[in-house]
């Protein structure tokens, strides 16, 4: 998975991701703490086991054994010569999704989580200032009896509602199917 997201493209290759390995109890347990927030009925819709037995918080957490914190250096990323604006957000998002396909590929699960306490997690992960944290991969085996959340696997929005045709300007950006 590692290699999956070295080979993915970055732009003009400067390769800014910083992924952090998560694997051991220890770290596993930081992860539970900065990403427990207060208790939200829509959070537990979409999965009841983030809900704790006291109805007080939420913990966006699922059990898995291994964690990727996927984060950019500032200082290693490509800037547009222009708008001056970063590649760092773009490629790690396209690192991450490497690292997930190739995770399905080898018959795991992966959870791409972005609701944590950014905060907390520099601290207690002792982040240096200039990597920026962007989304964690959460990865494991999926247990037998695994079903997609139904709340979220049937939510795709039609094709015609996504992409379109240009044919003409008259027509910009009609339905493409």
């Amino acid at each position: 998975m590692l290699e999956a997201g070295r080979g993915a493209p970055t732009a003009v290759n400067a390769q800014p991701q910083r992924i952090l390995v998560l694997d051991t109890p220890e770290d596993l347990n930081k992860v539970k703490e900065f990403c427990t927030f207060g208790w939200k009925q829509k959070y537990v819709d979409l999965a009841e086991e983030r809900d704790t037995a006291n109805h007080k918080h939420i913990v966006i957490y699922y059990g898995a054994p291994l964690v990727l914190m996927v984060c950019y250096d500032k200082k290693a990323c490509w800037k547009h010569p222009e708008s001056g604006v970063s590649s760092g957000q773009t490629d790690v998002v396209i690192v991450a999704t490497h690292m997930m396909l190739e995770a399905v590929s080898l018959g795991l699960e992966t959870a791409w989580i972005n609701y944590f306490d950014e905060q907390k997690a520099r601290k207690s992960l002792h982040l240096p200032d200039d990597w920026q944290p962007v989304c964690m991969l959460y990865i494991g085996y999926p247990v037998d009896d695994y079903q997609p959340n139904p709340n979220l696997s049937a939510r795709r929005k039609p094709l015609t509602e996504t992409c379109f045709l240009t044919k003409s300007p008259a027509n910009a950006y009609k339905n493409a199917v």
